[in-house]
């Protein structure tokens, strides 16, 4: 029999702790480790912030995103308080389109998940040096 418990994983409490405080957070690591599970468990914990989730997986999606003026972005995400960007790493210049939300909208909180921690950081860390927090997230194994 399969055992469907949620683990809570200890980074999660570190996350939460760097929330609106005007950066965004960054959460990437190998393909199914547990990221958007993660990025949604916070959520729990905001029951009263409106949340925008955008799965980068989805060509549309990827392209709402890609060369935006902030104005077209700020269309896009409406009066959400929370924005999550999943798979963050499949949007051409995520990078820009990140530093123009967060410059533009401060009060907004953005996470943003990737798959491929070297593409990713490689995308966003020039763009938003000083305006991001990196939080690497490994597979771990257990015993039944």
């Amino acid at each position: 029999m399969e055992n469907n418990k949620l683990i809570i994983r200890t980074i999660q409490k570190s996350i939460e702790n760097k929330l609106f405080k005007g950066k965004i957070i960054v959460i990437y690591g190998a393909r199914q480790v547990g990221k958007t599970t993660l990025a949604k468990q916070i959520l729990v914990n905001y029951p009263n912030k409106k949340v925008f989730y955008i799965n980068c997986d989805e060509p549309d999606n990827r392209f709402a995103l890609t060369n935006k003026t902030s104005t077209e972005l700020k269309n896009l995400i409406g009066n959400n308080e929370i924005i999550i960007i999943d798979e963050a790493q499949r949007v051409e210049n995520i990078g820009l389109t990140l530093k123009l939300l967060i410059d533009n909208y401060p009060q907004i909180q953005i996470i943003a998940t990737g798959s491929s921690s070297f593409d990713l950081a490689n995308k966003i860390n020039k763009p938003l040096t000083g305006k991001n927090t990196l939080f690497g997230f490994i597979p771990f194994h257990c015993k039944n």
